[in-house]
């Protein structure tokens, strides 16, 4: 499902973003409704915020990481790469594979992200002492440092972002994404 969209193609149709009666799902659930009224698309209301909200979400936590003050991380996904190892266990070390499993994200992906961060220092890579063959990727002594006072700021835009929710209403949101993704983690 794509959900870039004109979110209010037709302003005079009372529809869309324009209105304010509803979000840009609802828009693009117009459209649909519009164009091709006998298309089922009741599962892109869920599907489509899930993805809007990912991405939306994911731009303010980018514009936090950028306007930082000190030293800064790169993109979303490096800051991924610096919590993974902030919840491993002292010394805050993990293989590129256990990195690559716990972020879904491929070999030619992750490389660029450690590259990044080694040059800039938040991470060191090194020879493990049980298996010769393999590396380890820690963080740095400076990177836990700074690591630990970026990531207040970054749980406090999460906080933000949430209050417009009541706290049952987190709670019944987190069960029910809850289930989804053990579903979709379940599948082969």
């Amino acid at each position: 499902m794509h959900t870039d969209f004109d979110p209010d193609p037709d302003p005079s149709s009372g529809s869309g973003s324009g209105s304010g009666s509803g979000d840009s799902v609802d828009a693009m659930l117009a459209q649909w409704s519009r164009w091709l009224p006998e298309l089922d698309v009741s599962s892109s209301a869920v599907i489509g915020r899930l993805l809007r909200a990912a991405r939306l979400t994911e731009e303010r936590f980018a514009d936090q990481l950028r306007r930082r003050d000190g030293r800064a991380v790169a993109n979303v996904g490096d800051f991924d790469v610096l919590q993974t190892l902030r919840r491993a266990e002292p010394p805050y070390a993990l293989t590129p594979g256990q990195l690559r499993r716990s972020l879904l994200v491929s070999s030619a992906g992750l490389s660029g992200r450690l590259n990044r961060l080694e040059r800039a220092g938040w991470i060191s890579r090194t020879t493990s002492p049980d298996d010769r063959r393999c590396s380890l990727v820690s963080l740095t002594e400076q990177g836990r440092k700074d690591f630990d006072g970026l990531i207040e700021s970054q749980l406090a835009l999460e906080r933000e972002l949430l209050s417009v929710l009541e706290p049952e209403e987190r709670a019944a949101v987190a069960a029910a994404l809850r289930k989804l993704l053990l579903s979709l983690e379940s599948a082969p």
